[in-house]
């Protein structure tokens, strides 16, 4: 408004300051704004999420889901990318060549981590320095063991009494260095059990071969042979977690049975060496909300066969996977299996 000389009021030094608080508040406000849309993937170009799995097992179902999601929280197309093989490694060297720009990520778990870095001398990808991780998805529910119901056994108890009788028993493990080849590999021994092992590429592929009785022993993740072990197909012995699966009241943990496990498997969620950390802590917030939500809890308890994880920190995780490191080391000491 002018004055009576036509000319607009004089402003005093207070309005003036005003005027600079604003304006440089609206210029911290755009400078903030452009540095997550730098931060954030393209929008309109996909975000793949790599899974160290093959089609079908309980990794494969937990991952798209969570890249449906995804989808939405990023306003862009996840999708999923099955690269199974070498107890995960190839997946992670998928992820650790690819630009660290938000759009390619990966889904990884315990033995492909830490077990890989204690187990390989010269591999071709670091599993834990070459990747960056973000946030812990899934797990605590642990894997299990599981029998052909032929097999004459209940409990880890009566197989190690069948074992003495039998010198072709054999079992199956989705590969050298998984956590289920070690924990068998730690029962072997513990207990002087006389079984072999054969590895698989993938879960997904040992239900029908222990199924018609090629492989009468198996340690397989807590999801995949679900449908099989309702419809009397398989047979649980044990798990490997803490507490007892939430569908398998029955079944006794390792713990219970006389071999105490303090190396619980886990689902993580990385991306390439040198992802901005602002996205990293982003994605880190956006998933531990993910995983509260009613009906992800619901997919852990009927689907994944275990409770969800506790949301935890970017900095938490790394702690989680420091600490592993000794756990796993352990692990493997007692299994006897020797670096390569």
């Amino acid at each position: 408004m002018n004055d009576a000389t036509g000319m607009p009021p004089r402003r005093g030094p207070a309005a003036a300051r005003r005027d600079l608080l604003r304006i440089a508040a609206a210029l911290a406000a755009a400078h903030a704004t452009a540095a997550r849309a730098q931060a954030f993937p393209t929008p309109g170009r996909p975000v793949r999420l790599v899974l160290p799995s093959g089609a079908g097992g309980g990794a494969d179902l937990f991952g798209r889901l969570m890249a449906e999601w995804l989808s939405k929280e990023l306003g862009t197309q996840v999708v999923v990318d099955n690269r199974p093989g070498a107890n995960g490694l190839l997946a992670t060297q998928e992820v650790a060549r690819a630009a660290p720009d938000g759009h390619t990520l990966l889904i990884s778990f315990t033995a492909a981590t830490v077990a890989n870095k204690l187990l390989m001398l010269k591999p071709p990808v670091d599993p834990l320095n070459d990747v960056v991780p973000i946030a812990r998805i899934g797990g605590g529910g642990g894997n299990m063991i599981v029998v052909n119901p032929s097999l004459p056994v209940r409990s880890l108890k009566e197989l190690l009494e069948y074992g003495k009788t039998r010198t072709d028993l054999t079992y199956a493990s989705w590969g050298v260095g998984s956590g289920g080849h070690l924990v068998m590999e730690s029962i072997k021994a513990k207990s002087g059990l006389r079984i072999e092992h054969v590895p698989y590429k993938t879960v997904a592929q040992i239900p029908p071969d222990l199924i018609s009785g090629v492989i009468p022993v198996a340690t397989i993740d807590a999801a995949t042979p679900m449908p099989h072990i309702r419809s009397g197909r398989m047979r649980p012995i044990a798990t490997m977690s803490s507490e007892r699966l939430p569908q398998l009241k029955d079944v006794p943990t390792m713990i219970e049975q006389g071999f105490p496990l303090d190396a619980i498997p886990w689902y993580g969620l990385f991306g390439p060496k040198g992802l901005p950390r602002e996205l990293v802590e982003r994605l880190n917030a956006a998933l531990n909300r993910w995983m509260v939500m009613p009906e992800v809890v619901e997919f852990f308890d009927q689907k994944q066969n275990s409770p969800p994880p506790k949301p935890l920190s970017v900095a938490a995780f790394e702690k989680q996977i420091q600490d592993e490191l000794v756990r796993w080391k352990a692990l493997i000491d007692v299994a006897g299996v020797k670096p390569e």
